[in-house]
């Protein structure tokens, strides 16, 4: 019995015709000569992939802001100069 013909297609560098199992182009010995037509994942879940990583970016974003909005502080400047608050001013 005869082989059937496989699916041919042409090289992504030089245009040569060459089977979708063959591991090189037997024009220009290029590796993977042909890129298949079908994606390799399923564009929903790229997209919801992509929306989770965004929403999870988003929240941590928003936590980190409020701990840095809302932390205490531990060491409290005030505005006056240091040695301001044990000398008294003279009022005329």
């Amino acid at each position: 019995m005869s082989e059937p013909v496989a699916d041919r297609v042409p090289c992504q560098l030089c245009g040569e015709p060459v089977a979708r199992n063959d591991k090189r182009c037997s024009g220009c010995g290029v590796k993977e000569p042909w890129i298949p037509e079908e994606p390799s994942a399923d564009p929903r879940v790229i997209r919801l992939a992509t929306w989770a990583g965004g929403v999870v970016l988003v929240s941590m974003l928003l936590f980190l802001s409020a701990v840095m909005i809302f932390a205490p502080v531990e060491h409290k400047r005030d505005q006056e100069p240091a040695g301001a608050d044990s000398e008294q001013h003279e009022s005329r």
